[in-house]
């Protein structure tokens, strides 16, 4: 008996709003993206009620070729028109692929907005310490090994920060809310950069000795 082939779907961010190609759609539902568009024009009205449908054309690739009109449709489109389809094997298959895919973008779209406020508390902290301070080394090399220290307690490697995992963005968001901590408080007690950098560094271990074993095993391009 032939198992139908899992599908994957990646949805990519148009503004802050998840998005799916609809040649993925039409992909996973096994028809011709033609048929797609043809069935998303049958129903374009009610589909602009979920969001304006705006078809986009791709580059033509070979000289002979003709521009190929296709849509990045919403969340509530892809399911609306994926329920106008036969409930095939391969039509429930691409269902649930949306729902895996729609959520993960959403959790990645809710780590970075939590990462991006204790990255730049963390960094203006520090930076007001070593002008308070003063310091033999430039300033960028602090906030180079600040980051350097919370990658290699949380196992990431260098240059992996933009292909991180939702759960993954949210530790880092984690350790970098323990460092601003660590800052904080020693701006409070007029302590400096390097003791900063020493209690945020035991604290943020301490933390990864915690959440990395029950985050999920990666792997990263080199």
């Amino acid at each position: 008996m032939n198992k139908t082939p899992q599908t994957t779907i990646v949805a990519k961010l148009q503004g802050n709003e998840p998005r799916i190609d609809s040649r993925l759609i039409s992909n996973g539902l096994g028809i011709s993206h033609h048929n797609f568009i043809a069935l998303t024009e049958k129903y374009l009205t009610q589909l602009n009620t979920l969001g304006v449908v705006l078809f986009q054309t791709d580059k033509v690739k070979a000289k002979m070729g003709r521009p190929e009109r296709f849509i990045n449709l919403n969340e509530d489109q892809c399911y609306a028109l994926v329920t106008l389809t036969k409930n095939t094997a391969r039509a429930v298959e691409l269902k649930f692929a949306l729902v895996k895919a729609f959520s993960y973008s959403r959790e990645a779209l809710t780590a970075a907005t939590d990462y991006l406020p204790s990255y730049r508390e963390a960094h203006d902290n520090l930076s007001q310490l070593i002008r308070l301070n003063g310091s033999s080394m430039p300033e960028s090399i602090h906030h180079i090994n600040l980051e350097k220290m919370i990658n290699k307690a949380l196992g990431i490697p260098s240059g992996s920060r933009k292909h991180l995992p939702p759960a993954l963005r949210s530790a880092v968001a984690v350790a970098e809310g323990i460092s601003n901590a660590a800052c904080e408080e020693a701006l409070k007690t007029g302590q400096d950069h390097k003791a900063a950098y020493q209690k945020a560094k035991a604290d943020v271990l301490r933390y990864a000795a915690t959440v990395v074993p029950t985050l999920p095993l990666l792997e990263y391009a080199a």
